[in-house]
């Protein structure tokens, strides 16, 4: 319970200082609008998965996936300068379209009720 404990925590703070450093030290407009949704983190603290979700609907979600793994090794370095952690963990960035698959159930159901109510 202990481990599963500080998994949680470090994850959070990974959330918090890369939410930061994305904003503000990466100069790419492609991802500009990415949120930082959730952080995973491996039980031994050594890796982590990083999901990510954007509003801008022009860039698809494979290139900010790629993107961000491209610069992976940027951001690990510049998270290792704000936390302190004895291993900073890997990361992996994941797109995460739960957002999206949320308001496109959302649109159905309210198509499906003006559809019912017409009838």
């Amino acid at each position: 319970m202990h481990e599963i404990d500080r998994t949680r925590r470090v994850g959070a703070l990974l959330k918090r200082e890369l939410a930061t450093i994305i904003a503000r030290e990466l100069n790419d407009s492609r991802i500009n609008s990415v949120t930082v949704t959730s952080v995973t983190v491996t039980k031994d603290l050594k890796q982590s998965v990083v999901y990510v979700c954007s509003s801008d609907e022009k860039t698809p979600s494979e290139q900010i996936e790629k993107l961000l793994n491209n610069a992976s090794r940027f951001l690990r370095r510049s998270l290792s300068q704000q936390v302190s952690l004895r291993i900073t963990p890997t990361l992996l960035f994941k797109y995460d379209d739960t957002i999206q698959r949320g308001m496109d159930l959302s649109a159905l159901i309210t198509s499906l009720n003006r559809n019912k109510d017409a009838e």
